[in-house]
């Protein structure tokens, strides 16, 4: 039997207060797997994405305010591996945006200053933001119900977001 999986489609918008203070209250108070029910959880299985007021251009790690609200947001809800729609850009669609885990991951890592930096600090932060993203699926998978195969391919699609570029490092 196939998982029903609604996948009601969701886009949040960050506002520019939001991203210049850092403040995910709102989103959290929306998107909490802890505060919603297991149907909610369920349903937005690869449903969400994310939108930021007033980002023109570029990739979401380039853009300060939006990295340390990003980073905030993935210290509190390191749920993305199991919620983000990994189809729709992080922010506009340009280079690391287009796939949007990784991007997210991105902004979670330190910025490296060289490449050796790169790939002895932010390398192995990519590979704990892959294994929490895993995490996030086999937990709240679980809590929802979702078949073995259907977990197993969010797994396959997460770590196609990050394969090539890990193995360019």
């Amino acid at each position: 039997m196939k998982d029903k999986v609604q996948n009601q489609k969701c886009i949040y918008k960050f506002t520019r207060s939001q991203i210049a203070s850092g403040d995910v209250r709102e989103f959290l108070a929306k998107f909490d797997p802890m505060r919603t029910s297991d149907t909610e959880v369920k349903d937005r299985f690869g449903a969400i994405s994310f939108r930021f007021e007033d980002l023109e251009g570029g990739e979401v790690n380039n853009h300060a305010d939006l990295r340390i609200l990003l980073r905030r947001l993935h210290a509190i809800w390191p749920w993305a591996g199991y919620f983000l729609d990994l189809d729709k850009p992080l922010g506009p669609e340009v280079g690391v945006n287009k796939t949007p885990l990784l991007a997210l991951a991105m902004c979670a890592a330190d910025r490296p200053l060289d490449a050796k930096q790169m790939l002895h600090v932010v390398k192995p932060q990519l590979r704990r933001f892959l294994f929490w993203s895993h995490e996030a699926i086999d937990r709240l998978g679980k809590r929802a119900g979702l078949q073995s195969r259907t977990t197993r391919a969010r797994h396959r699609a997460v770590d196609k977001q990050f394969q090539s570029f890990l193995q360019k490092l």
